[in-house]
């Protein structure tokens, strides 16, 4: 052998070495890559397990304060008063961890007696032989904590009336509750057995004083409940075998420890600090180790080492023989063809290769009959960026994003770019075992880390929208439609998330673009008009205000209510236009009838997507000032602290329909509180909407805010809500909806269906 096919052959051996070392180098990060993915999902399902946990705890919270609530509003609630309540608002039906619920007040010596007496006539537990109130344990002693009334589960064992709950372990947590004016979570008893108690002050009035010594002077008591953690650990557990967790609290001298669930030995862990002092320990086995425990891995090391050798015999076979420039001549072709087919910015496939490819995936599936999927995608707000950086910025930001789409992918997928920020993966992978949707979110995962972007002072934070198309198609451009059709919905549900296409979404896309058509010629041709529901004092029978209806007069199906076209001007950003014209023209309607000396208020509801603008203050303000209508008589329904500066007022509508809590009343400067019109009209029938109503009324009548009930239709509806102190009605029993003409009758007539007030009287 010649000194030439010796250095050919030391380069084979060499390239071959090489070659395995390189594949060596990409199985171990493969195997790390999994690794970090198991570490990852762990990660994620302890949050889901903290979320849980976190909810259940407010959950508690939200009964404790309704009971105090209650407590305030009946201060001299009896036992028979208290169990009517609980089966009102289906204490034990919507709680199954609940065990007890009770009011314990603080009585000093000096009380003492008064108390007794009380608690022998409307006892919370058993009394002593002879009806005879008896403190358990006995003794003179300076304050004493007992229970006023209570309701328990029927298997729950009786606890004396006389029980003084000071004189024990719970005494000391009891008075720091009320001098801390902050909710205690406490067990009750030992082990894995241990009850959780919940405790929250209750200040006269309903509001918690500033001061330790303002709190003790009007400190009335304390709602608790009782509930067994098992079944709320258990509901956190519950899709996570193998887990363990430790559910910790801690504030001030109040602890609290339970556990829940089993994990194998050398499991990893991780604590998630939740709020009001609570954290979870979270533990769990996380899978995935080196190159030999990884079957990926070890694929990919083998094929490397066999690519390595075909080349290695490929580099001798060219280097020794005279079709070397044969070689050359593929390569150079081999070049131009890759970039005829790939994108010249970020390198992935382009358009033209990514519908082969789709072409062929579907032939596979048809053949094979194998899943697939393709994932359309997008950069949210992508224009942003290059308008406010520069499209520099944006070329950059779009290769970063092409790198890390391809990072988050399997072998066998692919990922292209069909021009500016849209992107597209294809995948019949076990990624579909699962469904489309767990890549779909694995690329939301990856998307999270923030992007480091030359020309851009801090990172740059980037979430994508997905439209998913999974299943059999014909042609490639109807699976790609598809997805196109989801990710359209995906924007529309508020971008950073992915939708899976329905075959209702293809009958939805068209109908809403039949609307939009519609929409835009009814802002050109003025077919929008309004109307005003007056709303009318319920105890003089006189109006106080008007609502302003917005309305479309359609040439062909006559007049469309809101519900059927507001969604569309608001995703079509036409709500901007109307809004506007709806708020100019209450406006001037409402300055109208000031002029005439009416000091009505006019209601105008405001999209979010209005307030999404920081013109939208601009907006008001000039409304008011092109009408001369007195700013303290418009009520905008909608919530947002800018407004409030202005001076108009905040309404809060169809309250008790969503989610909302105490705290999102405090955070918000809302005036006017209205009681949607489902609970109005179950009064009568539903002691759970009666409950509801009266509940609703004293937070609103606690907050200082005006409460207004809609949708009145009878009498006994009147009397009932009078009977509550609500302040004002609206509905067909006093006015339906009425154009400005109509309204100017109503305002010069008698006070309305006031014969009907009188005899409710």
């Amino acid at each position: 052998m010649n000194t030439r096919r010796w250095t050919w052959l030391l380069g084979a051996v060499l390239l071959f070495v090489v070659g395995t070392a390189g594949s060596f180098v990409a199985a171990d990060s493969v195997a790390k890559s999994t690794r970090r993915s198991s570490t990852l999902a762990f990660m994620e399902s302890s949050k889901g397990i903290a979320s849980t946990l976190d909810l259940a705890i407010q959950h508690e919270q939200d009964l404790a304060t309704d009971a105090g609530a209650f407590f305030i509003a009946n201060p001299d609630a009896t036992q028979a008063q208290f169990l009517q309540w609980t089966d009102s608002v289906r204490a034990f039906h919507r709680y199954p961890e609940l065990q007890a619920i009770a009011e314990l007040a603080l009585v000093p010596a000096s009380q003492l007696s008064a108390f007794e007496a009380k608690a022998e006539a409307n006892p919370a537990g058993p009394v002593g032989p002879g009806g005879v109130f008896r403190v358990v344990p006995p003794g003179n002693r300076a304050l004493y904590c007992f229970v006023t009334v209570a309701q328990s589960l029927p298997a729950l064992a009786d606890i004396p009336a006389g029980t003084d709950y000071c004189d024990g372990s719970l005494g000391p947590e009891l008075l720091g509750v009320r001098d801390s004016r902050h909710d205690a979570f406490l067990p009750s008893g030992t082990g894995t057995s241990a009850d959780l108690l919940v405790g929250s002050p209750i200040y006269r009035g309903g509001t918690v004083p500033t001061t330790v010594a303002a709190r003790r002077a009007t400190f009335l008591g304390w709602a608790g409940v009782e509930v067994l953690p098992s079944i709320v650990l258990d509901t956190a557990l519950r899709g996570h075998p193998g887990t363990k967790i430790v559910f910790r609290y801690r504030y001030g001298p109040s602890t609290a420890v339970f556990a829940a669930g089993t994990a194998p030995a050398g499991a990893q862990s991780t604590t998630v600090v939740l709020t009001e002092g609570w954290q979870v320990q979270v533990f769990a086995a996380v899978p995935g180790g080196g190159i030999v425990g990884d079957l990926s891995a070890l694929i990919l090391l083998l094929a490397g080492a066999v690519v390595a050798l075909s080349l290695a015999v490929q580099l001798f076979v060219l280097g020794t023989s005279r079709s070397r420039a044969l070689g050359l001549v593929r390569e150079r072709t081999d070049q131009l063809q890759f970039q005829a087919f790939h994108d010249s910015l970020t390198g992935l496939p382009n358009r033209a290769l990514i519908l082969d490819r789709a072409g062929q995936m579907l032939a596979r599936s048809k053949r094979e009959r194998s899943p697939v999927a393709a994932l359309f995608l997008d950069i949210d707000d992508f224009k942003d960026i290059n308008d406010t950086l520069g499209h520099d910025a944006g070329d950059q930001l779009l290769i970063a994003v092409a790198a890390r789409l391809e990072s988050a992918l399997r072998e066998g997928d692919s990922v292209g770019r069909l021009g500016g920020d849209e992107f597209v993966i294809l995948t019949g992978s076990s990624w579909l075992a699962d469904g489309a949707e767990r890549l779909a979110q694995r690329v939301l995962d990856f998307m999270d880390e923030p992007f480091e972007i030359a020309g851009s002072e801090s990172p740059l934070a980037v979430t994508v929208s997905i439209g998913i198309a999974e299943g059999e198609r014909v042609r490639v451009d109807e699976l790609l439609r598809d997805a196109d059709i989801a990710l359209y919905q995906a924007k529309a549900a508020g971008k950073k998330c992915a939708v899976l296409f329905s075959s209702a979404m293809q009958d939805t896309v068209n109908e809403h673009r039949r609307l939009e058509v519609d929409l835009h010629h009814a802002v050109d041709d003025d077919e929008f008009f309004l109307l005003y529901q007056p709303t009318v004092d319920l105890v003089t029978g006189t109006c106080t205000g008007v609502e302003a209806l917005l309305r479309w007069h359609h040439p062909l199906r006559g007049v469309v209510m809101p519900e059927e076209f507001v969604p569309a001007l608001e995703t079509s950003g036409l709500i901007v236009p109307v809004g506007l014209w709806a708020l100019d023209t209450a406006c001037l309607q409402g300055a109208v009838w000031q002029s005439r000396g009416y000091r009505i208020t006019v209601s105008v509801n405001v999209s979010a997507v209005q307030l999404e603008r920081d013109e939208i203050v601009t907006e008001v303000r000039s409304a008011l000032e092109a009408s001369g209508l007195d700013p303290s008589l418009l009520i905008l329904e909608l919530t947002e602290t800018a407004l409030k500066a202005i001076g108009v007022g905040i309404a809060v509508d169809d309250f008790g329909m969503g989610y909302s809590s105490l705290s999102y009343l405090r955070q918000f400067p809302i005036d006017i509180l209205k009681i949607d019109q489902s609970f109005v009209s179950g009064m009568a029938e539903s002691s759970e909407s009666m409950a509801i109503v009266h509940t609703l009324v004293q937070l609103g009548k606690l907050l200082g805010l005006r409460v207004v009930a809609e949708g009145i239709e009878t009498d006994e509806q009147v009397m009932r809500l009078r009977a509550e102190q609500v302040d004002v009605g609206q509905g067909f029993l006093f006015a339906r909806p009425l154009d400005a003409s109509e309204v100017d009758r109503f305002l010069t007539g008698p006070p309305h269906a006031v014969e009907d007030l009188r005899v409710l009287q």
